[in-house]
C-alpha cells in the first residue's frame, strides 16, 4: 500500500484516470493471471484442476486471481452440482489475442 501523499500514489491515480493502456495492463498484471488465462485457451477448467496445471499456484492466491480477473470479465464462472466451471469470455479470448501478438513481436 503506497501512502497517498507519494509521487507513485498520485502518478498511479492519473495513470488510471487517462491511461487506457494502463486500464488494460492492470486487468492482467499479477503473477497468475496470463497462465490461468492460457490455462483456459485449452479448455475450460474446474476449480481443482487449475492445481493440477498450475502445481506451484497455492489456493489462495488461485481464488485471489480468479475473483480479479472474473471482475474484469475475462473470464466466465458458471457453477454446476459439485463444483465451479471457469471459461474464457469474449474479452479473455480478446485478450489472448492480444498477448499472443506480443509474444510475436518479442521474437524480433
Amino acid at each position: 500500500m503506497r501512502k497517498e501523499s507519494s509521487t507513485n500514489f498520485s502518478n498511479e491515480n492519473t495513470l488510471k484516470e487517462f491511461c487506457a493502456a494502463h486500464k488494460v495492463l492492470m486487468q492482467i498484471s499479477g503473477r497468475w493471471k496470463m497462465s490461468i488465462l492460457f490455462a483456459l485457451t485449452e479448455r475450460e477448467l474446474r476449480y481443482k484442476e487449475f492445481i493440477d496445471v498450475l502445481p506451484n499456484l497455492s489456493e489462495r492466491i488461485l481464488t485471489k486471481q480468479l475473483g480479479e480477473l472474473q471482475r474484469d470479465n475475462l473470464i466466465l464462472k458458471n457453477k454446476d452440482k459439485t463444483s465451479s466451471v471457469y471459461s474464457l469470455s469474449t474479452k479473455g479470448k480478446d485478450f489472448i489475442v492480444l498477448i499472443k501478438s506480443f509474444q510475436s513481436l518479442g521474437r524480433l
